[in-house]
């Protein structure tokens, strides 16, 4: 192999990475080729571990669109909030003095709360925190309902993606472009000419589309993120520097664009409705028939915010699947036994067992369901 082979052989690899997405095993992707037939992805075990996995993004044009949402990651209650985790951190509001958020870190008090998903998700958690602390516990509940409603508003993942198509559109074209020209007219030039006689020429094409592309991602990323000063920065100057990063600058606009929504709402408008009722039947199983609690304390009021946070968003979710025709208790169906031996089943992972009764090992010990 030739050096020029090894590198373009080196170019292929990193634009690979660059299509690669860590997705987290409370995440959801959605993704398009085409942007006529969304599908929904998960992460798999195999390019993962127990917390995440990749996800990829189409590789060739029109460079498709990356979508990531995941359900949230905070338990709200009138009195406090916890965030996920083996045992799980419980802050009351009125023990709150300061939130702040650098990256996709959250700080309350100085300490850290939790790492968000990407800075705009942090930025948007540190607000809701802000605001639910200042308000009195009687408009907490209230306060608190919204957001959760908020997240499953199909009309506001509409809207919201129209704007994020319209900044998109910016960057897309010379993106494309892009990669037609590194991987397609470059090769051909240096096959027909030369490497020594076409460089120059090379490197010129390489800078007007790194630095168009750069200044259209730093204008379309104020719009749509505002407040992500210093991500701004970064993702600037690594589409600037970095071609294969340029290829795929319009994924880093669109992969948190909607990620305040729950993926349900996102898989409503955007999916299918077998895609959506499948996701609709794994929601409703985790927030029926919870694993675990996510704090595992022995104390009463982490335990309560707990059982008010899930109970809130299990009837919002049921609320949101009955206005679409939709009953949460069909959806909720045993499955069928597998043979004549299985006597019972997991209602959360629907493992099937020989046994009449007893627990899943493999979701907290949580009570088998008999076959009728």
């Amino acid at each position: 192999m030739s050096d020029l082979e090894l590198l373009f052989l080196v170019l292929v690899v990193v634009y690979g990475w660059e299509c690669a997405c860590w997705v987290g095993r409370d995440s959801t992707a959605f993704r398009t080729w085409l942007g006529r037939q969304w599908r929904m992805a998960q992460p798999g075990a195999l390019l993962g571990n127990q917390r995440g996995g990749f996800i990829f993004a189409p590789p060739l044009p029109p460079l498709g669109t990356l979508l990531v949402a995941q359900q949230f990651p905070l338990s709200f209650s009138p009195q406090g909030v916890i965030c996920g985790g083996e045992i799980g951190k419980f802050l009351r509001f009125d023990e709150i003095r300061s939130v702040e958020t650098s990256g996709r870190r959250v700080r309350v008090n100085g300490q850290l709360l939790l790492k968000a998903a990407s800075p705009t998700f942090a930025e948007y958690l540190g607000q809701q925190l802000r605001q639910l602390s200042k308000l009195p516990s009687s408009k907490r509940a209230k306060a608190i309902e919204e957001i959760v409603r908020h997240s499953l508003d199909g009309e506001a993942v509409k809207r919201r993606w129209v704007e994020v198509q319209r900044e998109v559109a910016k960057v897309r074209w010379p993106t494309n472009l892009m990669f037609v020209y590194l991987f397609v007219l470059a090769p051909l030039l240096i096959w027909k000419v030369g490497l020594r006689q076409s460089w120059p020429g090379l490197l010129i094409g390489v800078l007007i589309f790194t630095v168009t592309t750069a200044i259209r991602f730093r204008r379309a990323h104020k719009a749509l993120y505002s407040a992500a000063e210093d991500e701004r920065f970064t993702h600037f100057l690594t589409i600037l520097l970095s071609p294969a990063t340029t290829i795929r600058a319009h994924d880093v606009l669109s992969r948190p664009a909607l990620e305040i929504f729950h993926p349900l709402a996102i898989a409503k408008v955007f999916c299918p409705e077998q895609t959506f009722l499948q996701l609709a039947r794994e929601v409703l199983r985790e927030m029926r028939y919870p694993a675990r609690l996510v704090c595992a304390r022995e104390e009463p009021m982490p335990q309560e915010a707990e059982r008010y946070s899930r109970a809130l968003w299990l009837k919002t979710i049921e609320d949101f699947l009955a206005r679409m025709g939709i009953s949460p208790d069909e959806l909720m169906a045993p499955p069928a036994p597998t043979d004549a031996t299985c006597r019972s089943y997991c209602p959360r992972c629907l493992s099937q067992f020989t046994a009449s009764e007893g627990v899943c090992p493999d979701c907290g010990w949580l009570a088998l369901v008999a076959f009728k």
